[in-house]
């Protein structure tokens, strides 16, 4: 069933429930498309949503703002991703869900945004983006994700933009390095320890190894840090799964890979340890 959570045309999600009394676990969804509106839609994960509400699991698949939307971008795109998470606690007064076992997958940009919310709570109260949090996350999964938002316009092997144009600027409403501290809020590498356990399933094509190599096929050069290890060394519980060769669309259009079956599994995976440790 698709829900509005906001105004805006793309304020919605899907709502998926398994069959049974529940309260189920629910996993928001967040799709990438280089923070762009021109790519990716929720569409992208209807399959992964299918797959987890047969398993037992209620699951959230969100649209929202993005640079090139009406609002989108500095705050309207952060302020979207906050009121997606909050609520699915209004979803829990009509459907049963069990909020404390709220998770999120995010693929790609989605990733990102993914990690973003796990650190939504840890912002200023001054923060333009950080809203009013009403629903925590208790672990994330993020598949084929770059976590450091530089990334996205960085240049590849061939001088080109990774995403083919600029986007950062556009996204913090200014150029980054005017925009300091806006930089810092939708930076989560800079927040850790994030509090809860998370999960990165990446090809291999995409983890950063040393010495450095250009990453993504070649699409950036730019040196990645190893975000596993960092969260780990902050105290975090990050478990890793690093896909051989994986293409970047396999995480979430193809069902019978690898890498779509390895972010099932990690969603699973997490499910039950979220499910085990709060009993």
């Amino acid at each position: 069933m698709q829900i509005s959570y906001g105004p805006e045309p793309t304020s919605h999600g899907e709502l998926l429930l398994p069959d049974g009394p529940g309260p189920f676990p629910v996993v928001m969804l967040i799709h990438g498309g280089c923070w762009l509106a021109q790519l990716g839609a929720m569409e992208d994960y209807r399959t992964m949503a299918e797959l987890l509400r047969g398993g037992g699991i209620a699951t959230w698949n969100i649209e929202y703002r993005r640079v090139g939307h009406d609002g989108g971008g500095w705050p309207g795109t952060f302020l979207d991703l906050g009121k997606a998470l909050d609520h699915i606690g209004v979803l829990g007064r009509d459907h049963p869900l069990d909020i404390s076992r709220t998770i999120a997958l995010g693929h790609s940009s989605g990733g990102h945004f993914a990690a973003w919310l796990a650190i939504r709570d840890q912002l200023p109260q001054s923060s333009d983006i950080k809203g009013e949090p009403k629903v925590s996350l208790a672990g994330t999964v993020l598949a084929d994700a770059f976590i450091d938002p530089r990334v996205m316009d960085s240049t590849g092997l061939d001088g080109a933009l990774f995403c083919g144009e600029p986007v950062l600027a556009r996204l913090l409403g200014a150029e980054p390095d005017a925009a300091i501290e806006r930089l810092a809020e939708i930076s989560p590498l800079n927040w850790l320890p994030w509090g809860i356990p998370q999960h990165y399933v990446i090809s291999s094509r995409r983890y950063p190894v040393t010495p450095g190599r250009p990453l993504a096929d070649g699409r950036t050069t730019m040196a990645m840090p190893d975000y596993p290890a960092l969260a780990r060394e902050a105290g975090d519980e990050c478990a890793l799964s690093v896909i051989e060769d994986a293409g970047h669309f396999d995480f979430i259009e193809a069902p019978a890979s690898d890498a779509f079956i390895a972010s099932h599994q990690a969603v699973l995976q997490m499910v039950d340890r979220i499910t085990k440790s709060s009993g």
